[in-house]
């Protein structure tokens, strides 16, 4: 856990009306912010008067439309008030979403069903927590959909989900936060599938699966919530300009009934969907990329993944809780992957050929020492079935040890006790704990 350190330099911000306090702060140090005057919101959320909030390895933006004085104490690796932000454009998106959710109010019929699109760092999970935020302030409870496995905002990497949003984004731990017990109370449980890629074309065909599986599992949550169909959806996305990428976006566009698309900071994305043959009954709308971004190197990531995971298992620093070992023995637990590579090096293939990565087929996994530091998900698949592409997780697990002598696996686990279920489904995101 990082601090602000013996003697913390303390500056104040004063933000007019329409400015934003953009910082970034690498892992290694921690700011705390406090709002002193006016008014003053994080990607939606509304700042408490005097209350603290704390950042480390984050680039935000606390934003005011009617001026504030902020309180900052640390050391921020960069640290500017902008006058220029894209908020305008976003309230009139949200205000536009609105329309379209009392109209769906008034006719008993399905609110908006947004997706967001466009290259890597380009701010689309900001204005997707932005959107969600002011959707909840408004006593809406839209669903989140997270399609981007590379950045999963709600749980462990690797991984897909929807989450109903009947409350704000929590300033500190985002998303993820949302999702965890608190002393605010129960978490709203979100539905995660394990994907195991960091890309989606990486295993289109099970990408694809999983989304599926996904738009019947909003349909029954619809079909029996007036307010979330109401409300609708908004659809976070993994960053991509190549063209050839767009399959599993329009994909998900159809199985997801989107019906408004925000493209990102690229120009020729928006011309590329505008033309697409969903385009007539989908509103393509273009927006300008923020300021505010920045490109996030290889080593953020993983630093970035890195903590969301030990946030998964042991809490945040304000919100901390413990996780459990537990031993599995090797004759107790099936473990299964879904896909397979060629067997053939890519170099074996013929001239003009491409190597294919990963199929929907379901393969065992006999425990070996290859499997120490993985993240595998725990469904409720029965033991005998291989039926897992496209299932459910309950919760993840981490391999620490892998006892090739015992036979056994000794993981860390959210939960205290022995496995409540025996079938584990393989992803290839591996974590060391650090504590």
């Amino acid at each position: 856990m990082t601090s602000v350190g013996a003697n913390p330099k303390t500056t104040d911000w004063v933000l007019g009306p329409g400015e934003e306090f953009r910082f970034e702060v690498d892992f290694k140090h921690t700011i705390e912010v406090k709002l002193k005057h006016g008014h003053a919101e994080y990607f939606g959320a509304e700042l408490g008067r005097e209350a603290t909030y704390s950042f480390s390895g984050e680039n935000g933006a606390v934003f005011s439309w009617e001026g504030c004085t902020l309180t900052v104490v640390g050391e921020c690796q960069s640290a500017y008030k902008a006058g220029e932000t894209p908020m305008d454009t976003c309230i009139n998106v949200h205000m536009a979403l609105q329309q379209q959710r009392t109209q769906a109010r008034k006719d008993d019929s399905d609110g908006p069903r947004v997706m967001i699109v466009g290259p890597d760092d380009s701010g689309k999970t900001s204005l997707a927590r932005t959107l969600v935020n002011y959707a909840v302030r408004m006593g809406d409870a839209p669903l989140f959909v997270d399609l981007d496995p590379m950045d999963a905002s709600v749980t462990v990497p690797g991984t897909l989900s929807v989450t109903p949003m009947t409350k704000a984004v929590d300033i500190e731990t985002g998303f993820m936060g949302y999702a965890m017990s608190s002393s605010a109370g129960p978490p709203d449980t979100p539905l995660v599938w394990q994907f195991g890629h960091d890309q989606p074309t990486d295993n289109a065909a099970l990408f694809k699966l999983i989304v599926d599986r996904m738009a019947a599992a909003i349909k029954r949550r619809m079909d029996n919530d007036p307010q979330t169909t109401a409300s609708g959806l908004i659809v976070d996305t993994r960053g991509f300009t190549d063209a050839a990428k767009c399959e599993t976006i329009d994909h998900a566009i159809s199985a997801l009934g989107i019906t408004t698309l925000l493209v990102v900071g690229s120009e020729r994305m928006y011309s590329l969907l505008s033309t697409r043959s969903y385009a007539k009954d989908v509103a393509v709308i273009k927006m300008a990329r923020s300021g505010g971004t920045v490109d996030r190197s290889a080593i953020y990531r993983q630093q970035y993944n890195s903590r969301t995971i030990q946030q998964y298992f042991y809490g945040t620093p304000k919100e901390p809780f413990s996780s459990f070992s537990t031993v599995a023995n090797f004759q107790e637990i099936r473990i299964l992957r879904v896909g397979e590579d060629y067997i053939a090096p890519s170099s074996t293939l013929p001239l003009g050929e491409s190597r294919k990565l990963t199929d929907t087929s379901v393969l065992p996994m006999e425990p070996d020492e290859s499997l120490t530091h993985s993240i595998l998900a725990v469904t409720d698949a029965a033991m005998e079935s291989d039926d897992v592409a496209g299932i459910q997780a309950l919760g993840f697990v981490n391999v620490t040890v892998v006892d090739m002598e015992k036979k056994r696996l000794i993981l860390i686990s959210p939960v205290p006790g022995r496995l409540p279920k025996q079938v584990l489904v393989y992803g290839n995101v591996k974590w060391m704990e650090t504590l």
